[in-house]
């Protein structure tokens, strides 16, 4: 049975790592083609939030509003802009900020003893998460871009290592496979355009 789940969760995770490769080499390849296939309405939304006031980046949130659950809520209702501000004001590195949220918050300990069921619920609602994640941080990236471009170096580098620290956050083995082999590209990626912004 352990060895049946360890494959299943590594199956799953060499499936999601090759869409999360090849949507960062997209990525890499055409800015613009990513925008229009990530949401066709992304980047003016998001230059239309340049234009207004900074109030979300640096926003202090207190503790009993910050929430994963909020930045996956408001990524699927399309508020891209919201949901980046949500994500920029988390710490990641408080491990309760991942208290209720199975599959960000378990190892592969954790997961073998539950059923079969249970455990393939559990994966695939993962693997729904990091992908919303995913796209999350490939707009926070395009975000940085922008940013850059127009001369905010400092505004861009906070956004990038945003997203290195959620990568790192996640990436040790307290955590799924998947989730390691998720959040060890997140860190990669921030990382290769951390280095493209000097």
């Amino acid at each position: 049975m352990k060895n049946k789940s360890h494959l299943l969760t590594v199956l799953l995770a060499v499936f999601f790592l090759m869409s999360f490769l090849g949507c960062s080499k997209k990525e890499d390849e055409s800015q613009e083609g990513y925008a229009v296939e990530a949401d066709s309405s992304s980047q003016t939304s998001t230059e239309m939030a340049q234009d207004q006031p900074d109030n979300g980046g640096n926003a202090q949130i207190a503790p009993k509003d910050i929430s994963p659950h909020d930045v996956f809520a408001l990524w699927d209702a399309g508020q891209k802009d919201a949901a980046t501000a949500k994500f920029l004001s988390i710490d990641w590195q408080d491990a309760s900020v991942l208290e209720h949220i199975p599959g960000l918050n378990m190892s592969e300990e954790d997961l073998l003893p539950l059923s079969e069921d249970e455990r393939n619920r559990i994966v695939q609602e993962t693997l729904t998460r990091l992908d919303s994640l995913r796209k999350l941080f490939f707009h926070v990236a395009s975000d940085a871009e922008r940013l850059a471009g127009s001369g905010n170096t400092a505004k861009a580098e906070e956004y990038l290592e945003a997203i290195r620290r959620y990568g790192d956050s996640l990436s040790g083995a307290d955590h799924l496979y998947i989730v390691q082999r998720h959040a060890k590209a997140a860190t990669a990626y921030a990382e290769k355009k951390l280095s493209e912004l000097y």
